[in-house]
C-alpha cells in the first residue's frame, strides 16, 4: 500500500518511578526548521536512531517489533505482548511553537480497542520536580523527563467515537491525563490514513485550567495494552512541526 508523503497509564507512572533501561540521556531538540521527527531514517538503526534518545517502559521485550519499507517509506511494525509497554522518544519543544502532530498509521489486526496508540507527555515550566522524578540514575538508569500530564491517542472500536475526547480524575501520586479518539472501526482497517492533529487545541480542551503558554512536549512515542488478544499495527511519518 501507498503511504501519503506527509507525518497512560498507571503502570506509566510506576514504572518512571522505578527506572528504566538505556544509555545516556538525551533530549531531542526541535531542528532548524521547526520539526521534531520521531522515528530516525539512519540506516545502521532504523526508526530508534540513538538508543539514549529513548526511554524503554515495561515489558517492552514482549513486543514484537520491526522496521519494514512500504514503497520507499520507513514504517514501525509492533506487535503487542501479553503486558503494558512503552517506547517514548525525549523530546524539548513549546506546546505552542510546535503544536501539529502528524502520522499515519495502518490496523493490520487485533481486538476492536486497537492495543497500540501513541503517547504525548506535557510538563509546565513551574513542575515540581521531586527525588523520584529529577532525572537522576536509580539502579544505574537512566528515566523520563519530569512531566505534568499525558494525552494518549486512540483507535476505538467505531468510526463514529472519532473525536472524542475524555479526561480521567488524578489518582494519588498519578498524572492527569486525557484520552482522544482519533480513528476507529474495522470498515478502516488494513488501509494507510494521515493523521494531522493541533496538540495545543486538544490540550487546552482537556485541562482548559493550564496555562498553554507554559507547556512543553517533554516525550512522545507508543505504548501498547497487553493481553491475551494481540494487535498489529503499523506506523509512519511520526513528526512534529509548527
Amino acid at each position: 500500500m501507498r503511504i501519503p508523503r506527509t507525518g497512560f497509564f498507571d503502570w506509566l507512572a510506576i514504572i518512571v518511578a522505578i527506572g528504566i533501561t538505556g544509555c545516556e540521556q538525551t533530549l531531542t531538540p526541535v531542528s532548524l526548521d521547526g520539526t521534531i521527527k520521531v522515528f530516525s531514517a539512519d540506516p545502521h538503526n532504523p526508526i530508534f536512531g540513538k538508543n539514549s534518545d529513548w526511554v524503554r517502559l515495561g515489558d517492552y521485550d514482549g513486543v514484537s517489533i520491526k522496521s519494514v519499507y512500504e514503497g520507499s517509506v520507513l514504517v514501525l511494525q509492533i506487535k503487542t505482548g501479553e503486558a503494558n509497554a512503552a517506547f517514548l522518544r525525549r523530546v524539548n519543544a513549546q506546546l505552542l511553537a510546535t503544536p501539529f502532530l502528524f502520522w499515519s498509521w495502518s490496523v493490520i489486526n487485533g481486538p476492536p480497542v486497537h492495543p497500540v496508540r501513541l503517547v504525548i507527555g506535557f510538563a509546565d515550566e513551574d513542575i515540581e520536580v521531586s527525588e523520584t522524578d529529577n532525572g537522576e540514575i536509580i539502579f544505574g538508569r537512566p528515566r523520563l523527563p519530569p512531566f505534568s500530564r499525558t494525552l494518549t491517542l486512540v483507535w476505538e472500536g467505531s468510526a463514529l467515537q472519532r473525536g472524542a475526547l475524555s479526561t480521567e480524575p488524578t489518582r494519588q501520586n498519578g498524572k492527569p491525563r486525557a484520552r482522544y479518539v482519533v480513528r476507529g472501526g474495522r470498515e478502516s482497517r488494513n488501509q494507510w490514513w494521515t493523521e494531522n492533529l493541533n496538540l495545543s487545541r486538544l490540550h487546552s480542551i482537556a485541562w482548559p485550567d493550564v496555562d498553554t503558554t507554559r507547556s512543553r512536549i517533554v516525550f512522545m512515542g507508543i505504548s501498547t495494552t497487553g493481553g491475551s488478544l494481540s494487535g498489529t499495527m503499523r506506523i509512519a511519518q511520526f513528526k512534529l512541526s509548527r
